[in-house]
């Protein structure tokens, strides 16, 4: 498995680094000796970078554990603090081996300066710091070219979503229903047509709202789509049961326009409908979960509206764009649950 880097460009930054730091630190320990011969040079380097090799492996897994502790942008401060007193201690522990492992085992032909002992540690510190200042730029820059790309695919994604809520809007078979089930009404129940009627305008003066607004306040929402289901049922009869269960406790909520009626569409659309097999929904509130829809699944051969399953798919992605908890699909042996994320206030920076 590979081990899990501070950023991307964390091995790049290493090998530019590191032959000046070996260069110098050899320097350091060795004096002008490492200037003898060709081979000694070499010797001492190859040596060297073996060691350090070693012991930054162990810096950058320290970095990375450090990192996930503080993950945050917010938390860059807390991470430089803690980072850099445990690599200096960690430093002086590595320079001291180095000294140590040079003067006993000769596998070089220099002898280390021990009077130079602290200066390489205080050299390696200021390395250290370095190091750690261009991962943490390098790991912020990474960090804002991603979060640049996802917003522009959320963005995108949000303004698809809008023209999915368009089209609803002035969905032609969905108008087209309405007025036939209108024209029927009229003819054998005069009451139940000015009911209709009323509640197919109010659907309409809803969907004409647009959906400009990020969010719009649950009732809203709640008003329409009892609308729409007085609608579907007046179309399918007993072939749809409904319920609405919702408290006091939700009518603060906000939810982004129109949800409901993406979902609703989907949930009759999607599924066949018979009196025998009648298709139930249910909707209710949740404090801890937010707005709970639940609908008996029956499956359908032919499905004519193919933007039912790409408006459910644009609805998902509005939520990511808007920075909250997922929707939430459930599906089971006889039953979809999906669970829609409220929210408490109105206004938010997208």
């Amino acid at each position: 498995m590979a081990m899990k880097r501070y950023s991307k460009k964390e091995p790049l930054v290493f090998f530019w680094v590191v032959v000046p730091y070996i260069f110098f630190m050899n320097l350091i320990i060795f004096g002008s000796c490492i200037f003898n011969s060709a081979s000694v040079f070499f010797s001492i380097f190859l040596s060297s970078l073996i060691y350090f090799f070693i012991v930054y492996s162990i810096f950058g897994i320290v970095a990375v554990i450090i990192q996930k502790k503080f993950p945050a942008d917010g938390d860059l401060f807390k991470r430089i603090y803690l980072m850099l007193p445990v690599f200096y201690l960690m430093n002086a522990g590595a320079i001291s081996g180095a000294f140590y492992l040079y003067e006993h085992t000769r596998i070089v032909k220099c002898v280390p300066q021990f009077n130079m002992l602290w200066w390489t540690v205080l050299y390696a510190c200021m390395m250290s710091t370095v190091i750690t200042f261009i991962n943490e730029g390098i790991a912020n820059w990474e960090k804002w070219k991603n979060s640049l790309a996802e917003n522009e695919k959320l963005t995108n994604a949000y303004q698809r979503s809008r023209l999915l809520g368009l089209k609803g809007q002035i969905n032609p078979h969905f108008l087209f229903n309405c007025f036939n089930t209108l024209s029927g009404l009229i003819h054998e129940d005069e009451e139940g047509a000015e009911k209709f009627l009323d509640e197919m305008t109010k659907v309409h003066r809803y969907l004409l709202r647009g959906d400009d607004e990020f969010l719009v306040p649950i009732i809203d929402e709640i008003k329409f789509t009892q609308s729409y289901l007085y609608l579907a049922k007046a179309r399918f009869g007993n072939a749809i049961k409904t319920s609405v269960e919702l408290g006091k406790e939700v009518l603060h909520k906000f939810i982004p326009p129109l949800s409901m009626q993406v979902i609703l569409e989907n949930i009759i659309y999607s599924n066949a409908l018979s009196k025998k097999e009648p298709l139930t929904i249910h909707i209710e509130y949740d404090p801890e979960n937010g707005l709970i829809i639940t609908h008996t699944l029956h499956e359908k051969i032919i499905v004519k509206n193919l933007d039912i399953d790409e408006g459910l798919d644009n609805l998902l992605k509005k939520y990511k764009l808007l920075n909250t908890r997922a929707v939430n699909i459930l599906d089971k042996k006889e039953e979809r649950i999906i669970i829609l994320p409220l929210f408490d206030k109105r206004e938010f920076a997208l």
